[in-house]
Order: C-alpha cells, then structure tokens, then sequence
C-alpha cells in the first residue's frame, strides 16, 4: 500500500520533519521502541482495536511524506498489528528486535509499528516502535496512554471509532503560517543575537581531547544523596528558577571550572511545544538547542537565575534551527558537528511497566538490544538522575577521546555546585564507574 493509494489530505510538513527529511536526525538514535513481557489473559481482538483507535485518533500516526515541504494524511490505517509465535523467551526477544529493530523509510506510509510475539496462551511480548520523526516522551505518553485505555475499554465491548484530536497536520500548518510573519521575525532576531554572542554552537569540551583508537564507550556514576532530589527543588526556590536551571547552571558552572572557559555552552532538548493548543499534540518532537553561561562569574544562586532566563528565551524561541537558518540564510547550527556536551534531567525511574499494565495481564520490561544506535564518539553526555530512590549523576563518553580524569572533575564539579553543604561546599565522595552501562531509558532516543 502506498499513501496514493489512501484517501486523505495533503499538507505542509512542519519544521521538525522538513529537519528529519533533508537528512538531519536520520541516524537509528530516531527508533524510539519499547516491548513488554504480559503474562495473562491477552485479548488480541482488543489489542487489534485499540491500535486501530489510536490511529485514528492521532493523525500523525497516519502520515507519510511526499517530500520535503508536503506531508500526506492517510484517512484509513497504514499499519496493522503483527503477531508471530516464539519457542523460547530468548527466541521472542530476538524476534521483536529484528521487527522494531527495522529504520522507517521516509518514502513508505507510516512511522509506526506494533508487533505481538506469543510464547503461550498467557505469555506474550508486546512491542511498539515509532520514528522520531513523529514521537518524542510527552508523545509516547500520550500514545501508550490512549492505548491502553483503548484496549481496556474494547475488552467491555466499546469498539467505536474516536474523534481526531490536536491534528498535527494542523500544527503544521499554524507553524508554517505563523513563521511567515511576526512570530518567525522575533526568532530570527533572537538567534541571529544569540550566535551573535556566543557562535553558532556551543564549543567543544576539549580537556586534552584527542582520538586513539575506535571509540569505546564509558559511563561514571556518581551515586547523590537520599535528599538529592528534594535539595535541588529547594535550591531552585531560593533561586526562584526550576531543577533544570539548577542542574543545567551545575554542568555549564563546571565545565567552565574544569576547562576554564568563561564562555562555555551545552546542548540539551526541548519538546517544541511553543504554539497555542499543542501541548498535547502527539508528532512534536524533541528539537536539541544550545545553552551558554554569559562572562561575568556569579554567585550560584545568580548564575542559576542567569541560566533560567537564558533557558526561558531559548525554549520559547526553539525552532529546528538548520532548517530555520536555511530560511534566514544564517548559519545557526554548524551541519555534522556533534554537541560538545549534551545535559538531561531525569526525575523518575524508567518503568519496568512503561506500556501501561493491560486489564488481565502483569507487565515485566523486555530489554531489546537493537543495533545502529546513535553514536557521539566527541560528546561527553551528562545526565541528572534525580530518582526517589538511587538518585545518581551520571556521564557517557569516548574513553578513547576524552580523558577520564576531567569527565569525573566535571561529575564532581556539578555536584558541588547544584549540593552543597552546609558550609557550602560538598563534600567528596569516590565515583563508582560502571563501564560498557548503556543510557536505557526509552529504546535509543536522545
């Protein structure tokens, strides 16, 4: 089946999928999966149903694109649940990762999949994978939401087709239309200002950086305290900023101690959920934008205040910013380069059950070990776990390009800033290292 083939409405692509489709994030870090062991009384009747529902709810699990400015919405449904059978637990998670496992083509209808591999009458494994290009969390917690109450609601025997809501094809058009004019000049000059400042992009941690040998990945965890958590929320109201000012002021406030760069930046994402009526849109995916210190060393309650404005101006102003430039004719991210440093903050655990516990069934987490994922063999990724339980700061990086000494400097620099004592200095702990640990929230999305 192709999109000609289907009844539906053609319209403008958004920002984002123009970025998607002329090449930028095309790498497999855009599979997005999850797959889930369900033992119980699995109805695929109502599996079938709700996939059908959600589909027809969220127009954006029916698009396809055919190029890069004209997007094609399927009136009927391009994808169907696949259901195979497996002899072992073994054989069932190689089976579902060679079928989520499989990149989305840009020039085939649709960007999602669900497959169902049965072991026996009461032991399934559930999987769904969706391009990036139409997902990102907010979305995925929507879909699996809507999902589960679809087939919660199909197995009482409401199999009624639902109403569209927050098109994306709408979306799109409300982005295009509003670029053109006021809203699209008020981010030019935004950006053209803040390269003006700070460059196109943020530098490099370059601490003694230096290649030998292909790339190996590392990961240094610093186990926090219990109270972590609740001492960055306080922090963040005595600055009356949020946690992620406060642990983002941490990273950028230690790399410029450990590099002594005054001007340092990172990059982190943002979900691009800036129009009117979106904030529920599934398809608005995570665009990554860059963060600086200014010049002047401040306090650490100052500098978290600088760094929430900053954070404010920039997310309101976000745009795919290579597609954005291309408009502009400025140069506003540099292509190919990879972020020196990439910030995340995590406040809960990634759930065993993050497919919703389907009525008759218990759920277990299924760990798909996928190929391909995206590699950044000269990016040090920083993430700020802030757990009720086992909170913990952590940093991914190329031990064959960046010298381990200046990652745990950096860990420990951070720490010191977002934690302090009560006499203002944190006191130091060794940092457990875990080598070869993956970043496993969420299949391989950024």
């Amino acid at each position: 089946m192709t999109a000609a083939q289907v009844k539906g409405a053609m319209g403008p692509t958004s920002f984002a999928e123009m970025a998607r489709l002329s090449g930028e994030f095309a790498d497999w870090h855009n599979l997005l999966y999850k797959a889930t062991w369900l033992t119980g009384e699995l109805n695929l009747d109502a599996v079938r149903h709700a996939w059908r529902r959600l589909c027809l709810r969220h127009d954006v699990m029916r698009r396809s694109f055919v190029s890069a400015d004209e997007a094609f919405t399927s009136e009927g449904m391009v994808s169907e649940v696949e259901f195979h059978t497996a002899d072992s637990d073994a054989e069932g998670i190689e089976l579902m990762g060679r079928i989520l496992g499989t990149p989305f083509s840009l020039d085939s209808p649709g960007f999602s999949r669900i497959a169902v591999v049965q072991r026996s009458e009461r032991r399934h494994l559930l999987g769904i994978a969706v391009d990036h290009i139409i997902s990102d969390q907010i979305s995925w917690a929507r879909i699996r939401g809507d999902f589960a109450e679809f087939y919660n609601r199909a197995l009482v025997g409401d199999t009624d087709d639902v109403a569209q809501e927050n098109t994306y094809q709408n979306f799109a058009a409300q982005q295009r239309s509003r670029f053109a004019g006021a809203w699209g000049e008020e981010r030019r000059a935004f950006w053209h200002s803040y390269a003006e400042e700070f460059g196109t992009y943020p530098p490099r941690f370059q601490v003694g950086a230096e290649h030998r040998g292909e790339p190996k990945l590392r990961v240094v965890t610093r186990d926090l305290p219990a109270d972590a958590k609740a001492r960055v929320h306080a922090f963040s109201l005595e600055a009356r900023a949020t946690p992620f000012a406060v642990t983002s002021a941490s990273v950028l406030a230690g790399m410029r101690e450990v590099t002594g760069d005054p001007l340092v930046g990172i990059s982190t994402n943002q979900h691009g959920r800036m129009l009117p009526g979106t904030s529920q849109t599934v398809g608005l995916f995570v665009q990554t934008v860059p963060l600086h210190l200014g010049l002047e060393v401040r306090s650490p309650l100052e500098t978290v205040r600088e760094v929430f404005l900053r954070t404010h101006d920039v997310f309101e102003c976000s745009l795919p910013l290579r597609v954005a430039g291309r408009y502009w004719n400025e140069d506003l991210m540099v292509p190919d380069q990879e972020p020196g440093l990439y910030m995340a903050l995590n406040e809960d655990l990634p759930s065993s059950a993050d497919l919703p516990p389907l009525t008759g069934t218990e759920a277990e987490y299924a760990d798909l070990d996928i190929k391909g994922g995206k590699r950044w063999p000269e990016t040090v990724v920083v993430e700020w776990n802030l757990y009720e339980t086992g909170p913990r700061l952590s940093a991914y990086y190329n031990e064959n390009y960046f010298p381990g000494a200046a990652v745990e400097q950096l860990l420990e620099a951070a720490e010191r800033f977002a934690l302090p004592d009560g006499n203002g200095t944190m006191g130091r702990r060794p940092a457990s290292r875990h080598p070869g640990a993956a970043a496993a929230s969420f299949g391989a999305s950024r």
